[in-house]
């Protein structure tokens, strides 16, 4: 059946990634977009991303195997839908520059400072739940709530953008 409504496995593997993007593309865009200062769309942009990473626990561990393989597997489509992801918070960092909320940071460095850390934090999170007997007693080893997280995240990227006096 893959075949036939597929083709092949990697055209399954490119429409499981693309229903992913374009779910977190179009989800972030309304985040860009929508009303609310700079500052609090950063907050539902980081929000967003865990979301959907949490909807979808197979898409951290993948991503992170594309990037270290230079995505091998990722065609010219994935790739646009992708970089919509980073396209709605560079909008919002250079919204909030505009307004004078954020500092002059780059937003494609912002965006490989807070997107690889949601990643990695869940796919962390897999392997502390898959060797929870080898971890225990270890307080680095133990796992954290996602909301401590988010928090932490949010924290770190208004800190990344906020001017200073």
């Amino acid at each position: 059946m893959i075949y036939y409504h597929f083709g092949s496995k990697l055209n399954l593997y490119l429409e499981v990634l693309q229903d992913m993007f374009r779910a977190l593309g179009t989800r972030t865009r309304a985040i860009a977009d929508g009303p609310g200062s700079a500052e609090s769309r950063i907050d539902a942009w980081v929000i967003t991303i865990v979301e959907e990473a949490t909807a979808r626990p197979w898409f951290p561990p993948i991503m992170l195997r594309e990037l270290a393989s230079g995505a091998a597997h990722i065609d010219g489509a994935t790739f646009g839908l992708m970089n919509a992801v980073y396209l709605a918070v560079r909008d919002i960092i250079v919204q909030g520059q505009e307004e004078g909320a954020f500092r002059d940071a780059d937003p494609l460095l912002t965006y490989l400072t807070i997107l690889p850390s949601i990643l990695i934090f869940f796919a962390r999170q897999r392997v502390v739940a898959a060797h929870r007997k080898n971890t225990q007693g270890l307080a680095a080893g133990a796992p954290r709530e996602a909301g401590q997280f988010v928090e932490h995240i949010q924290q770190a990227a208004r800190a990344i953008l906020r001017r200073h006096s």
